[in-house]
């Protein structure tokens, strides 16, 4: 009988062990996660961030795209082209090199890695500093164009993805992310952009963005209730 009591009191010590170990468990995964391997945390996580309410500044510097295509109005373009003839209006420029600024442009800007095409309308355009001047809306066509930097101010985006490298800060660096060849997703984008050969910028707000594996959404205003 003795044996059987002794046995029956150590039976009910190991609950309480397994809740020990599994509570150390739990508190050295957080500790690792936070200190050493904050990658493996957000993995679990879902890496979802909900930023204030409305929308989200970003400000990024990245590898340049293949192609972007950008169509409606732009407030402002500047470029820098060579070899290549282009018109405004109908007259023909051609120049050796040529840096061009266009005023309250409509049309089509794509932008490839080596061209770009300009096909729209325009009410001022500017070549070397030197005012063109014709009549209102006057057409501008620039066709597969090499370029130093191409700059565009004051456009919508509805959306832009592709794998790239770089830094991306939103919300005045409250939120910075290094991408190393990996997905950058935004969508409802105003704002601005700098393409050259090697880079790609963008400055801006959006509506939301996928950065990696990281989710980063504002967070939805609560619809006011009127109390019963």
């Amino acid at each position: 009988m003795e044996q059987e009591a002794v046995s029956v009191r150590r039976k009910k010590h190991h609950p309480w062990l397994i809740v020990l170990i599994a509570f150390i468990g739990i508190l050295g995964f957080l500790v690792y996660t936070s200190f050493y391997n904050p990658n493996l945390k957000k993995t679990i996580t879902g890496g979802i961030i909900k930023e204030p309410l409305g929308e989200i500044e970003i400000d990024a510097a990245i590898s340049p795209l293949d192609r972007l295509k950008i169509s409606g109005n732009i407030e402002k373009v500047e470029l820098k082209i060579k070899n290549k003839g282009f018109f405004i209006g109908r007259e023909k420029f051609e120049l050796d090199e040529a840096s061009i600024i266009i005023e309250n442009y409509n049309g089509n800007l794509v932008i490839n890695k080596s061209y770009i095409i300009i096909d729209g309308s325009t009410e001022k355009v500017f070549v070397e500093g030197i005012p063109i001047s014709s009549f209102n809306n006057m057409k501008i066509l620039i066709e597969n164009a090499e370029y130093n930097y191409v700059r565009a101010k004051g456009f919508y985006l509805d959306n832009l993805k592709y794998k790239a490298s770089g830094i991306v800060r939103l919300n005045k660096e409250k939120v910075l992310i290094n991408l190393e060849n990996e997905d950058f997703k935004i969508e409802k984008f105003r704002g601005d952009l700098e393409v050259r050969k090697d880079s790609f910028k963008i400055k801006g707000i959006v509506k939301k963005t996928n950065l990696g594996f990281i989710d980063v959404r504002p967070i939805q205003k609560a619809e006011n209730k009127s109390s019963e």
